[in-house]
């Protein structure tokens, strides 16, 4: 990608982040192990009848996509739906309300668990093996948690990677966008590096809510607006409001 400033042609990026962080754990790629976003697409695109779910399914993680997974999971017709976080309910990015309406469809929190190992029998899934973990240092928010030396078993057949996402580092770096580990670095609130190229959303912030996506699309068209015509080029949002006397 190169720069478009002496051309009428302008870029927005806003790819988002879509690449499924990996566990790194023994028995990840047996059968019915799966990602959450691929899992969710598909019941975006297809009849529920389609949809492949476990009866003992496990869930690794507590976002947004880890919650939508389990209860989707649920009620599809799992008998058995256990959420697996390594940290505590206080560190939760999920708000109260997800973790809510994953309680009410029968869905069950392991707090304080990592995943260690998947077992399996004739190539599928079985078993999930995880650590129980306790907290580092109390004064640090973001100590990563401590394998304990203790772990647990849980019976599964489906286990749901919903772990996060990572940014497409391979992709921003091959277009020589300036970056950082993979999210697209921006001065401003959307202007790259790069002449008339702009980006916002996911990609920029890797990850937020769907209000923050949308007020990113505003402000790239902003940008692109003032980049076109100039930055004293008034916008209809920065005009004052006019009260009749």
């Amino acid at each position: 990608m190169k720069d478009c400033g002496a051309t009428t042609m302008q870029f927005y990026l806003a790819f988002g982040v879509g690449l499924a962080r990996q566990l790194d754990i023994p028995g990840e790629h047996l059968e019915g192990v799966e990602d959450a976003i691929k899992f969710i697409y598909e019941l975006r695109n297809n009849d529920f009848s389609k949809i492949a779910v476990g009866d003992k399914v496990a869930v690794i993680g507590m976002g947004m996509t880890a919650i939508d997974a389990a209860t989707q999971a649920k009620r599809l017709g799992a008998s058995d739906v256990t959420l697996v976080y390594r940290r505590t309910q206080d560190e939760m990015p999920c708000t109260e309300h997800e973790l809510n309406i994953a309680k009410l469809d029968g869905c069950k929190v392991i707090w304080l668990a990592a995943p260690k190992e998947v077992k399996g029998d004739n190539g599928k899934a079985t078993h999930l093996i995880c650590d129980v973990m306790k907290l580092g240092s109390p004064t640090l928010a973001e100590e990563e948690p401590i394998v304990s030396g203790r772990t647990f078993t849980l019976e599964v057949d489906m286990v749901i990677k919903a772990a996060g996402q990572m940014p497409f580092q391979t992709l921003v770096n091959e277009n020589n966008i300036e970056n950082n580990n993979g999210k697209i670095s921006v001065s401003g609130k959307s202007s790259t590096k790069l002449a008339g190229v702009f980006a916002g959303g996911d990609c920029v912030n890797g990850g937020r809510e769907v209000v923050d996506a949308v007020q990113a699309g505003k402000d790239g068209a902003a940008a692109i607006v003032k980049h076109l015509f100039g930055p004293e080029y008034i916008l209809e949002s920065e005009l004052k409001p006019a009260f009749n006397n």
